[in-house]
């Protein structure tokens, strides 16, 4: 069985961890370092007050535009011209329902 070895470096600290996948090695190696650096930690982030909560109603633009940043490419939404108008011509010999017998 493959055994890999990751080293990690915060400043002038050094960690190193084995593991059986890249994954793992990278996992235990981050574990020991959160347990042992002595850098200082940064201030908890206070939650975002999400006004929309309800997850269910994504928009699909705003899917798109989601699925479309994790891709790297752009949405590009361009307005599209108008159909012209059908060439109507009215009948005006009709003379209604209520004239016809």
């Amino acid at each position: 069985m493959q055994t890999l070895l990751v080293q990690l470096t915060l400043g002038e600290q050094v960690w190193e961890a084995e593991g059986t996948s890249i994954k793992k090695a990278q996992h235990s190696t981050a574990a020991k370092a959160l347990a042992e650096s002595v850098l200082p930690r940064p201030a908890p982030r206070s939650p975002k007050v999400d006004v929309n909560s309800n997850p269910g109603s994504i928009t699909p633009t705003v899917e798109l535009n989601g699925l479309a940043m994790k891709r790297g490419e752009p949405a590009i939404y361009r307005p599209l011209d108008p159909k012209p108008m059908p060439n109507y011509r009215a009948n005006y010999n009709f003379r209604g329902m209520f004239n016809q017998r």
